[in-house]
């Protein structure tokens, strides 16, 4: 790969611009039939996309330039994740060889540009949502490491194009590892411009920059997904494009049900929801990710 191809395909797809796309129109898809099913008016499902652009041609009086620097680095970072995986269509797997550790590390680029930028605050509101915000940003990374060494032990390799042999255990151990991946993504997250969150008082261009992350953060995450399902190797090799098109299916209907309950759910019940089911499932999973290597 060439320096200039790896440039486009950090920027253009699978990248930035890609993986924008594609988050912005899943969760303005599920937005609209979460509030379809609950008989409430329902917002197109481009929405979010139009929100993003409206934003970027907007300046705040409260917009801080130092909050936009982390939210920048969290968008290179995620670009560079989203290349990473194994799309169907650009090669062969070895083309893109990506590290699934890395990988994870790029994704925690996110919680931490949420929280620096906050830190960067001179906004009382912002820095109360950072001491808020924390545990909450902790609570849902450590369940997502840990079921991800699940693939490494069951492949026996730490790259993101690898395969579990084409058994019955390990096809439903793909399932169990995408399943909790989906109950990973970061919807209880957003919305963070309120009185006492990490985001409060931010406007404009800055707040159009973390919209844009939260919609790429939930594309990488949305891509893990589908590597969890292509590592079972139960879809006919032919059929590899299958596996992102179950993910983002996956990926609407959860979060869809999230916008049945309104997307409010309070810190605490949110935190423990991580703790108390997604740690110990993770748990389990990477267990049997070691037992059935």
């Amino acid at each position: 790969m060439t320096v200039l191809s790896g440039m486009l395909r950090v920027l253009l797809c699978p990248g930035l611009l890609s993986a924008l796309l594609v988050g912005l129109l899943v969760r303005g898809v599920a937005a609209w039939l979460g509030a379809g099913i609950r008989g409430r008016p329902a917002p197109p499902p481009w929405t979010p996309l139009l929100e993003v652009f409206s934003l970027a041609g907007k300046a705040s009086p409260q917009e801080r330039p130092p909050a936009v620097w982390p939210g920048l680095a969290g968008l290179l970072a995620l670009s560079w994740a989203t290349g990473l995986l194994p799309w169907p269509g650009w090669g062969r797997p070895a083309d893109l060889p990506g590290d699934l550790a890395l990988y994870l590390l790029l994704l925690a680029a996110p919680p931490l540009a949420r929280l620096l930028a906050a830190g960067l605050s001179a906004y009382p509101p912002a820095i109360l949502g950072l001491r808020r915000q924390t545990p909450l940003e902790l609570a849902r990374l450590l369940p997502l490491f840990l079921a991800a060494s699940a693939l490494p032990l069951a492949t026996g390799q730490a790259t993101l194009s690898g395969r579990l042999s084409p058994t019955l255990e390990h096809a439903l151990l793909s399932l169990a590892i995408a399943a909790l991946f989906l109950g990973l993504l970061p919807w209880p997250l957003w919305d963070r411009d309120e009185y006492d969150a990490p985001l409060a008082g931010l406007g404009g261009r800055t707040l159009a920059v973390f919209r844009a992350l939260e919609a790429v953060e939930l594309a990488a995450h949305l891509g893990l997904v589908a590597v969890a399902l292509r590592a079972g190797a139960f879809l006919p090799p032919g059929l590899d494009g299958l596996e992102v098109a179950l993910a983002l299916l996956g990926g609407i209907l959860f979060l869809a049900f999230g916008e049945t309950e309104g997307q409010r759910i309070l810190l605490p019940e949110a935190a423990r929801r991580y703790t108390r089911w997604a740690l110990p499932a993770a748990a389990l999973v990477a267990f049997l990710g070691w037992w059935f290597r």
